[in-house]
């Protein structure tokens, strides 16, 4: 500000004054809430953090082979999934029971007493010492192996180790100790066990020797039985039997039907006298076909001699008829003969099989009764062999299944403090403070923002203004006055900018027609950008729009907008180069717009212009700090009056470039996702 300017207005030095003074202020209260708080917070996350007692911690590791490992090993099946042994034998489920052997409050008592013995102070774990250890007390087993870590913590670092170290002595010669009962007692309980087995295994075995005498019962196997070996003999002759039963009348049958046609049912070969007749037949037809052949008929028929020889033949046929006939009623009743002997013997070996049935069910009930006994009995002799086999095994190998408990790592006095870590804590609690008293000031602040106001100068006269008003002023102003009042020309007013939520139901009244023109308007277009716009211009790979002209440049659309010019530009009637229909006249254009504005709602909708369209969209960039030179890219040029007023949308001390801003407002962002 020059003199003369401090010459004509001579408030303003005073306003300065009194602006600086309230900076000043300002700053003072600041400082002492910011002081008041920051203090405050400190001293009390100090006192809590340094008020805590230090705590120590000592650690050791044993290794635990429990008793009997060796033993369930050896008869657990190779491959079973339900036993899984540690390093050394130690199943992990019996490890988890001797961590929790190692707390229990006998233990402790055990460690106690040692711990007296050598004098060992432990009156700093309260009243009742043994559940003050075990507080401090942990077991954790070590996963796939037979290793324990043992944990203490407490605030006596002297002692801790002392304590852990007579812990593990007491629970060593504690696992000694019940071993030995224990094996004592299991291998008495097993030889009771045994004895027992004997006495039931004697008494199986008597009272089946006496079933089976009372049964008459030989052998084991069903065919080696008398009555059974009876009954399937029998069995046997009356299925030979029932053959031959068949057989005969079978043989009866034929005999009848052969008989009733006439036929021969006897071989002459079966029957002598048969056979010596048709033998004697047989020799007088060879003579008589001799004596054919040697004379004629009519002689034949004169000579006695061929005469006699054809009577006796005639004979000698009546007779092998008569007897082949009496031969076949012999043999038919000799087939009926033996057909009666089969049938009756059939009935008799039928009754037998029947008079011997109840004996056989008698059997068979107590030779099933006699195989269960005996079932029974292979049961308790496989027992027996069992329980056997484990007292052995556990007399001969009480050694190997005896528990051993090896200190890996022995306790030893822990110099560090384990917990809290101060200095940590402190460094946490300045930061919290430090936060605090930030918060605390910004907060006041809040509450003590005044809106601006105009200083008015003081209304009491100075005397060196009428001492100026005395002076006359120069005709003409100096050069510097004159730049400076070049520098302040008139201020156009700036258009409506929409809320979002005003953009969000503009575009949901807006027709579809008119929907791609309205959304490039609120991306950064102006309406003769838009109407050159072509499908060459669009590039698929960016969803980008390319926007021709003296400011050529590429917006980012909605993927919405982007899809639906993509889709014109593809389709087969779409014969026009310009890929969005924008109206030809200005009035048109602002006519569709207040429309869309009644149909959303608007207050005011004859303010909402394609320039209010525009606006909305700078103003959004502005808003997050862009740049003024990064703001041509996506909107163009401006007028440099328009830049001078949109210089006041800008947030002071905030400057982001391209990659750091949204470029789409919110309405649009909601418009690409749906």
């Amino acid at each position: 500000m020059t003199n003369f300017e401090t010459l004509v207005n001579p408030a303003r030095p005073y306003e300065t004054d009194v602006a600086a003074e309230l900076a000043v202020r300002g700053n003072r209260r600041r400082l002492r809430v910011f002081l008041r708080t920051f203090l405050t917070v400190l001293a009390v996350g100090l006192i809590f953090t340094y008020s805590r007692p230090a705590e120590y911690r000592a650690q050791a590791r044993i290794a635990i082979k429990t008793a009997g490992a060796v033993t369930a090993l050896a008869a657990a099946q190779p491959g079973s999934a339900t036993v899984t042994t540690a390093a050394n034998g130690a199943t992990a489920g019996s490890l988890l029971g001797e961590a929790g052997r190692i707390l229990s409050r006998p233990q402790i008592d055990a460690a106690l007493v040692t711990l007296h013995q050598r004098g060992v102070d432990v009156s700093g774990f309260g009243s009742d010492p043994a559940l003050g250890i075990q507080a401090a007390l942990s077991a954790e087993p070590i996963p796939e192996t037979n290793l324990v870590d043992l944990t203490m913590t407490g605030p006596q670092p002297e002692h801790l180790a002392a304590i852990l170290n007579a812990l593990i002595e007491a629970y060593s010669w504690q696992t000694l100790a019940s071993y030995a009962s224990s094996a004592t007692s299991e291998n008495a309980t097993l030889r009771q066990e045994l004895d027992n087995l004997d006495r039931r295994l004697a008494e199986k075995t008597k009272a089946l020797d006496d079933f089976r005498r009372a049964a008459d019962i030989v052998s084991g196997e069903r065919d080696e039985n008398q009555i059974l070996a009876r009954v399937k003999g029998l069995s046997e002759s009356l299925n030979q039997a029932g053959d031959k039963v068949a057989q005969a009348d079978g043989r009866v049958r034929s005999l009848r039907e052969s008989l009733t046609a006439g036929k021969s049912v006897v071989r002459a070969r079966d029957n002598p006298t048969l056979a010596a007749l048709e033998t004697r037949a047989s020799q007088l037809r060879e003579a008589l076909r001799e004596q054919e052949r040697i004379y004629t008929p009519q002689f034949m028929a004169m000579d006695p001699n061929a005469r006699g020889m054809r009577s006796r033949l005639a004979d000698l046929e009546g007779q092998i008829v008569e007897q082949k006939g009496n031969a076949g009623q012999v043999a038919l009743r000799e087939a009926e003969d033996d057909l009666a002997a089969s049938r009756l013997a059939q009935l008799k070996l039928q009754r037998q099989i029947a008079e011997e049935r109840s004996a056989v069910h008698s059997f068979a009930r107590n030779f099933t009764t006699f195989k269960s006994m005996q079932d029974e009995l292979a049961q308790l002799e496989a027992s027996r062999r069992s329980l056997s086999e484990r007292l052995l095994r556990s007399e001969t190998s009480e050694t190997s299944r005896m528990p051993a408990v090896q200190v890996v790592e022995s306790a030893v006095a822990a110099p560090d403090i384990w917990r809290p870590d101060y200095s940590r804590d402190a460094a946490i609690s300045f930061a919290v403070a430090l936060v605090a008293g930030l918060l605390a000031m910004a907060l006041i602040e809040q509450f003590n923002r005044s809106p601006p106001a105009t200083i008015q100068a003081p209304s009491q006269p100075q005397p060196w203004i009428t001492l100026l008003a005395r002076q006359p002023l120069p005709d003409k102003l100096p050069p510097p006055i004159e730049a400076a009042q070049a520098l302040l020309p008139g201020i156009a007013d700036l258009p409506r900018e929409l809320a979002q939520a005003e953009v969000a139901g503009l575009l949901q009244a807006v027709p579809d027609e008119d929907f791609p023109w309205v959304t490039l308007l609120l991306c950064g277009a102006t309406p003769a950008e838009i109407r050159r716009i072509t499908a060459a211009d669009l590039h698929r790979e960016a969803a980008a729009i390319r926007i021709p002209g003296p400011a050529a440049r590429s917006i980012i659309l909605p993927e919405m907008l982007f899809g639906q010019l993509a889709a014109i530009a593809l389709r087969p009637d779409h014969q026009r180069s310009e890929v969005v229909e924008l109206p030809h006249s200005e009035d048109e254009l602002k006519r569709r717009l207040i429309c869309a504005a009644h149909d959303a709602g608007l207050d005011d909708p004859a303010t909402v212009t394609p320039e209010t369209l525009r606006h909305t969209c700078i103003a959004h960039l502005l808003r997050q700090g862009l740049r003024f030179s990064d703001l041509e890219h996506i909107v163009g040029t401006l007028p440099t009056e328009a830049l001078r007023e949109y210089a006041g949308l800008s947030p002071v001390g905030v400057r982001r470039t391209l990659a750091q801003i949204e470029p789409l407002m919110p309405a649009l962002q909601t418009l690409a996702r749906s």
